[in-house]
Formats: structure tokens, sequence, C-alpha cells
């Protein structure tokens, strides 16, 4: 039996888009539109007793 049990972890931040130009910029005062980022989606892993386990980003990040 595993003694660390994940599934389906997701982890998702909304950042607003920006216009280009003057009038996107005005625009943007008013309304924002908002693109959905993925940090994790659908991450799944088990660990026994006694294991360690690393996971190193692509750029590094741990």
């Amino acid at each position: 039996m595993s003694h660390i049990l994940v599934e389906n972890l997701r982890k998702t931040f909304f950042v607003s888009e920006r216009s280009s130009g003057l009038f996107g910029s005005i625009r943007g005062l008013v309304q924002r539109k908002t693109k959905e980022v993925y940090a994790l989606k659908g991450v799944s892993f088990s660990l026994e007793w006694g294991e360690l386990v690393g996971y190193i980003g692509p750029n590094g990040a741990r």
C-alpha cells in the first residue's frame, strides 16, 4: 500500500491578456480578457514508505 498517493493534481492561474496600441490600452482599463494557464494538469504519483523523490522543472526550478 502507498504511503503517499496523489491523483489528478491540477493548478491553474488566470492571467490578463493585453491588447497592443493606445486603443488596446484604454480598452484594457474597462474590459479585460483573461486566459487560463495550467501549471499542473492531471499529475498522479504514489510513493512507498522510505522512498525519496525530487522533481525539477524545465527551467531548473525545484
